[in-house]
């Protein structure tokens, strides 16, 4: 099978590593704890591994702040464990994807500290640096009004050094590469090289969209969270396509790698088809995962919801398609909510192995890992995203408990649980205090239990094999128009391939629904999966429902 179509034809499953399990006993998950569980990842049909960052690292973002991009964070283990993992992976058939953060390093990596410590080194121009501007009363001020993703800021000043600063769209522990440097892009495809002759089968790019930056004019205003000041400079910019291209075409195309991209900020379908374009193999758009009913809802709005995959499905070939990840919330009182959210949980799975696009599943998502019930205290909120939106709210004089609802809403703590692989005490994730706590509601939802017959994790199992074995939901064409009736806050789409059809209905609310008459009158019709015992003349809540059409001939 050609390396590009294996990315296709399975799903990718995400490994947070220090929440994944533990095997030696300090409460955080790592590389022996992978391979103990490779048995049960093959059992339940992974093909595809991908790990949040393992390399050295200050963990200030935990893990997405490197320090050596050639060394494993002892956290985590030694390159002894890392090499044992691809072989132990190997040997089950399973590929692994690193995740590649290159917008910015850890202000701990040895370039920040070459260019820091002397002005003349060769690393300077690793990094952005810029002189401060002053105002008409003749107050220092930054080179620009650019704001840091993580709030305040995206400009630290460099201690020693008058009027001088860097950049960093993130934490100030993490500063931005400047990738007008050829240099910078030598010193990635060196680090891509490192780890793919070890075997990895691709990677995983972080920010990706937003390395390149244009111009350093000032930005826009803006209120909204997630899009900072400035990044009108510097998202999806020309030069962001260029480097995306030489790294495809020189690096991974030739040792028969993926590329995978996560794309923020407001990034439209037209960018999205560059980046497919001899770029990227798929990628991560934002705009599903944010329509919330409000700003200050944890809800998902499901007409948004369907508008937005709609359209997203429709202008885009290739979309990477995922509810959950270590940066969103869990499905369970986001997407679905309520007395049938299990049920809401396997259509959420339904929808992302019949889309159109590469399925991604979040660890534990496969047995129906929840947020935290009762919120965790802000003492024990480890995200810095939490942590400083909460600060940012409470600078506008905004109510400490309105405050912390946002913070938890666009924090990630959530998404970093330990997993539950059983409903002991100790989850079956450690032996001792975890390095976050556990889900103390919801015991029920863990691999152990969900693999009941009617479990999610079984439901999983057989969405999984369903995708797997029919190329229609792989490479099939995808129409939301044929069986449509109007109703806002249900999903109906046909995938056709080669003269085979299967027809999905998703029912987004957990409210009843029609099912749309043209349905009814599809006899001939055979019943492949549906999340409930029986289909009815209705849709249930959070009904998903999949048919064979065979060779579609439709009574109309």
């Amino acid at each position: 099978m050609d390396t590009k179509e294996f990315l296709k034809e399975h799903a990718v499953y995400q490994i947070y590593p220090i929440s994944f399990k533990d095997s030696n006993g300090d409460g955080c998950g790592d590389l022996q704890g992978i391979i103990s569980k490779l048995d049960y990842l093959k059992e339940i049909g992974i093909k595809i591994i991908w790990l949040s960052p393992i390399y050295e690292s200050p963990m200030v973002d935990f893990g997405y702040d490197i320090s050596n991009y050639e060394k494993i964070n002892p956290l985590f283990g030694t390159m002894k464990d890392f090499n044992e993992l691809m072989e132990e992976a190997t040997a089950r058939g399973i590929k692994i994807v690193m995740d590649l953060v290159v917008n910015h390093t850890s202000d701990q990596h040895k370039w920040f500290k070459e260019a820091i410590k002397v002005k003349t080194s060769p690393y300077r121009d690793y990094y952005i640096f810029k002189q401060g501007k002053r105002d008409e009363k003749g107050n220092l001020l930054p080179p620009n009004n650019w704001t840091s993703n993580f709030t305040g800021s995206a400009w630290e000043p460099v201690e020693g050094e008058e009027n001088m600063y860097y950049l960093h769209i993130f934490t100030k522990q993490q500063p931005d590469l400047n990738w007008h440097n050829p240099k910078v892009l030598e010193e990635v495809k060196k680090i891509i090289c490192f780890w793919m002759d070890k075997g990895v089968y691709g990677f995983r790019c972080d920010v990706i969209s937003e390395i390149y930056k244009a111009s350093f004019e000032d930005g826009k205003v803006r209120t909204e969270p997630g899009n900072p000041i400035g990044m009108e400079h510097y998202l999806a910019k020309e030069g962001n396509h260029n480097i995306l291209k030489i790294i495809q075409r020189d690096v991974i195309e030739p040792r028969g790698g993926v590329l995978i991209g996560e794309c923020g900020g407001n990034i439209t379908t037209e960018d999205g088809k560059k980046f497919l374009d001899k770029e990227l193999d798929t990628f991560f758009q934002f705009e599903t995962a944010n329509t919330y009913r409000s700003q200050l809802s944890k809800h998902i709005d499901p007409k948004k919801l369907k508008k937005t995959l709609i359209h997203w499905q429709e202008e885009v070939d290739w979309n990477g398609n995922y509810f959950e990840n270590h940066d969103q919330r869990r499905v369970f009182d986001k997407y679905v909510w309520g007395k049938y959210e299990k049920y809401g949980s396997m259509m959420i799975l339904t929808l992302l192995f019949t889309l159109r696009g590469t399925p991604f599943i979040y660890m534990g998502q496969e047995f129906g890992m929840h947020n935290y019930q009762k919120a965790l205290p802000l003492s024990q909120c480890k995200d810095i995203v939490t942590q400083n939106v909460y600060q940012m709210v409470k600078r506008m004089h905004i109510p400490s408990f309105m405050a912390l609802k946002l913070a938890h809403k666009y924090g990630r703590d959530d998404a970093r649980i330990p997993l539950s692989f059983t409903k002991e005490e100790t989850r079956g994730f450690s032996t001792t205090k975890p390095w976050q706590p556990y889900n103390s509601s919801f015991v029920e939802y863990n691999a152990e239990d969900q693999a009941s017959p009617k479990g999610i994790l079984s439901y999983f199992k057989k969405i999984n094999e369903l995708r797997e074995s029919r190329k229609v939901l792989s490479y099939g064409t995808i129409d939301f128009k044929m069986f449509d009736d109007g109703q806002k806050d249900v999903l109906c789409y046909l995938r056709s391939y080669e003269g085979e059809s299967m027809f999905i209905v998703i029912n987004l609310t957990n409210k009843k629904r029609n099912l749309p008459q043209k349905i009814k009158e599809q006899n001939e019709w055979r019943l492949v999966l549906c999340n409930y015992d029986h289909v009815a003349s209705y849709l249930r809540p959070y009904e998903a429902i999949v048919y064979d059409c065979g060779r579609l001939s439709l009574k109309r």
